[in-house]
């Protein structure tokens, strides 16, 4: 994909210049035409490399928010943010948002355009807002719901890091050891045992470059079939499953993605959205199939009429707090306040998860560390103490 800045030529013939993300020079030339546009110059002038990160989208509504807050208009806010903001690749995209606000479409299809920066959560509560004119508090909203996620995303990348670290050291020290000592060591030995080498030694200098060598076989192939294992739905829908069958990886990615269920539900509800719309839009922003299908059989009791805790209680994956939630939320026709309260709950519960986590993986990994040093200690350094010993010198 690429930034094309064009010169077109509109209805009433005036002309008008501009940018626009498209694939290649005939997609960016068919988008400007279902504008109505007569292109007279369509020029690529950048590459797209850098993605879009939650952290722009997060500088993004911070921007819009206060924007609206001051009393400035939806498409005033998103061309002030163009003339300042360095993404040039989100400024692309909301420069043609903004275009196509202009021209009267509305805020879900001008942003539904441009998935791959505004994922369905988004798109979905800015439709919602359009359809109950509650578009500042919908702002404010989905500006608190990325907080949180950046918020829980930067906490799982503190509490994996020193983990991967100590694995990464643990993995040098065991290749150096092993493949340039190791044939050193061996020499030594025979030199000194007539040949005789420990069987401990010869496991370390034989079978490890092997296991190393099956490893490494193992992570180029999976790094190859990455993209045909994400880029179909049987190889999601694999994945998903085996994430989810990780202990205590997968009960972390099963409550994060509850929460983010009844998060987004507790968001729609309050932009005064009928509760099956909310429903609909908080299914559809689920990644993992396993848990999605659970939760499309709540929408589909709900659909046949059951009442809302009924249909909840039906789903095996939603835990009791959940259902209490729901329960008092109903009989108080207060839904939106119910999954407030349950959802703060439950983040502080999935932050303090992702602490122990990351507290039991830089264990496990520390303990890894220390048995490599032991073994490459009894394996190599041992057996030269000893002989060296017994020859006296």
């Amino acid at each position: 994909m690429s930034i094309y800045k064009y010169k077109v030529l509109t209805k009433d013939g005036s002309s008008k210049d501009g940018s626009i993300l498209a694939d290649n020079y005939k997609c960016a030339y068919d988008a400007l035409r279902a504008k109505q546009y007569q292109p007279t110059e369509i020029k690529k002038v950048y590459f797209v490399s850098k993605k879009i990160t939650s952290e722009d989208l997060l500088t993004f509504f911070m921007h819009i928010n206060f924007q609206l807050k001051c009393g400035v208009g939806l498409n005033d806010a998103i061309e002030s943010f163009v003339d300042f903001y360095g993404n040039k690749i989100l400024n692309a995209a909301l420069a043609d948002v903004s275009d196509s606000l202009k021209r009267g479409e509305s805020v879900g299809d001008a942003f539904g355009k441009y998935q791959f920066a505004f994922d369905d959560v988004v798109i979905g509560l800015l439709k919602s807002a359009e359809n109950t004119g509650n578009t500042l508090d919908v702002i404010a909203n989905i500006l608190n719901f990325l907080k949180l996620q950046t918020d829980w995303k930067n906490n799982v990348k503190r509490a994996v890091a020193y983990p991967i670290f100590i694995a990464g050291v643990a993995l040098l020290v065991l290749i150096m050891g092993v493949g340039i000592l190791g044939p050193q060591v061996v020499s030594l030995i025979q030199n000194c045992n007539g040949g005789e080498t420990p069987m401990l030694t010869q496991f370390a200098v034989n079978a490890l470059p092997c296991i190393s060598k099956v490893l490494v076989l193992f992570l180029a192939t999976l790094i190859a079939t990455w993209p045909i294992l994400v880029g179909t739905k049987k190889g999601r829908r694999l994945l998903s499953h085996l994430i989810l069958k990780i202990p205590k990886i997968g009960a972390l990615v099963s409550k994060i993605s509850l929460w983010q269920f009844c998060e987004i539900l507790r968001i729609a509800l309050a932009a005064k959205l009928d509760f099956m719309e909310a429903l609909n839009i908080a299914v559809e922003t689920i990644k993992f199939d396993e848990i999605k299908s659970e939760l499309e059989n709540i929408r589909n009791s709900v659909a046949e009429g059951y009442k809302i805790s009924e249909s909840f209680a039906r789903a095996n994956i939603i835990p009791a707090e959940i259902l209490t939630a729901v329960y008092v939320g109903e009989e108080g026709n207060d839904l939106a306040s119910s999954f407030k309260h349950i959802n703060e709950n439950w983040y502080r519960e999935i932050l303090f998860d992702i602490k122990s986590l990351g507290q039991i993986l830089s264990a496990g990994l520390t303990i890894f560390t220390g048995l490599i040093f032991v073994f490459i200690l009894c394996s190599l350094f041992y057996p030269i103490y000893s002989y060296v010993e017994i020859a006296g010198i």
